[in-house]
């Protein structure tokens, strides 16, 4: 599954638990002028000596070698310890953080946590605001910025970002389309099928048709201004009906898993999916290229969710000022460039996006490029509410319902899981 689903899932879990944790798939001093070091206003504090400092990380694999290894440097320079423990397949997900947390017991820093749980952890009072001089805003795109703003204040630390765009099977589609007359062409040749009934696949579409989760105020988004069943998401919602009842590119029972399992067979020509999959279609032998979504009908851009791993400090800390400092090594533009060439894990660091390293890697660019145009998913709490409604897209490409039945009715289960989140 991917990433992003993982918390999807986990998110629909801890709603009906209680609503643990939100969730499903960037500063000169935490990167670019500095090349990472930690000599911003904040590391240059004198801090205290001897200090412990537990980080619980979830990335796993040779992310987790690099952040053990950032962190041992950085705690040799202070004269700290720090323990890295890995969390990467906690079965308990994401929400173990703020179990452990409410009770006094977790860790002093968390790291490769995805940006949407950020939202109830700063309303429940487990994440310390990041100081204002540790990030400059500019070094990120505005869509990074916003993933790790919670009320106008940045609570976390970027470290690398998630997108999808499409894979395409070279051999069956030598050139990949640019706009959608040619997709059109290419994927009635040579197929193309994505998780079509998974909001996290189809927000590329509804965003750029016009639609929205929560109206973005600035920075705050406003959980009572729901977009999902504006003119623009109908338009949307129609055309993901049309891929199966007048294109036949799929069936409404077409998953993330059947079109990836065609792909890798070399039977179907584009699919949509992150850079998760890149290992298992290199090992297949496919000849495949990846390339941004096509411009859709209206002319315009595509906008696929961004997903935004972070690293934060706990709130209950005791150790806050090194916490800050020892961040800043863990996600600065050293840190970031490591994890692309240890991980592939696409930077969060404007400078980094468009430098050599990664222009120069097709594959990444491309994901590079789809985070120009891609949107924050929601980091407020009501967003699990968004995921537990998300079977009404399925009852649309189906035709169980009108597009404009199926909207209004999209909107509305969100409304009243809302409520039922709020009581």
């Amino acid at each position: 599954m991917k990433k992003w689903q993982l918390a999807a899932s986990s998110v629909l879990t801890v709603g009906m638990l209680g609503g643990l944790v939100a969730g499903c798939g960037t500063s000169s001093s935490n990167g670019t002028s500095n090349g990472g070091s930690t000599n911003s206003a904040s590391s240059q504090t004198t801090l205290p000596k001897g200090q412990t400092i537990t980080v619980w990380s979830w990335d796993g694999g040779p992310q987790l070698a690099d952040i053990k290894k950032l962190a041992n440097q950085w705690a040799q320079q202070h004269g700290d310890t720090v323990n890295v423990v890995d969390q990467s397949t906690n079965p308990n997900g994401f929400q173990f953080y703020a179990t452990a947390a409410r009770t006094g017991k977790g860790p002093d820093v968390v790291v490769g946590m995805p940006h949407d749980n950020n939202g109830l952890f700063v309303q429940e009072g487990l994440i310390a605001p990041v100081p204002s001089q540790d990030i400059n805003p500019s070094d990120y795109s505005q869509s990074i910025v916003d993933a790790v703003t919670v009320g106008g204040k940045i609570y976390s630390y970027p470290m690398d970002a998630e997108t999808t765009a499409i894979f395409y099977n070279k051999k069956l589609v030598p050139t990949p389309p640019t706009n959608w007359t040619q997709f059109v062409a290419d994927a009635n040749k040579a197929g193309f099928m994505y998780d079509q009934a998974n909001l996290y696949d189809d927000y590329a579409i509804i965003g750029g048709y016009g639609g929205y989760v929560f109206k973005n105020n600035n920075g705050t988004l406003n959980p009572n201004d729901i977009g999902l069943g504006n003119s623009g998401a109908i338009q949307a919602y129609t055309l993901m009906y049309q891929m199966d009842s007048k294109y036949h590119w799929m069936t409404p029972s077409t998953n993330g898993a059947i079109a990836k399992a065609k792909f890798v067979a070399g039977k179907l020509g584009m699919y949509v999916s992150g850079t998760w999959d890149i290992p298992d279609i290199q090992k297949a032998g496919i000849d495949f290229g990846i390339t941004p979504w096509p411009t859709l009908p209206n002319g315009q851009a595509a906008t696929p969710f961004l997903g935004v791993k972070t690293g934060f400090a706990s709130a209950k800390s005791k150790t806050l000022p090194a916490d800050f400092s020892l961040l800043q090594a863990l996600t600065g533009s050293k840190a970031q460039l490591d994890y692309f060439n240890d991980s592939q894990a696409v930077p969060a660091l404007t400078s980094l996006q468009q430098s050599s390293t990664i222009q120069n890697a097709p594959n990444f660019k491309a994901f590079a490029d789809q985070s120009k145009v891609a949107v924050p998913m929601p980091n407020i709490p009501q967003m699990q509410a968004v995921w537990g409604a998300m079977s009404v897209i399925g009852n649309i490409i189906n035709g169980k319902t009108t597009p404009a039945q199926g909207a209004a009715d999209f909107v509305k289960n969100i409304q009243k899981g809302i409520q039922v989140q709020g009581s």
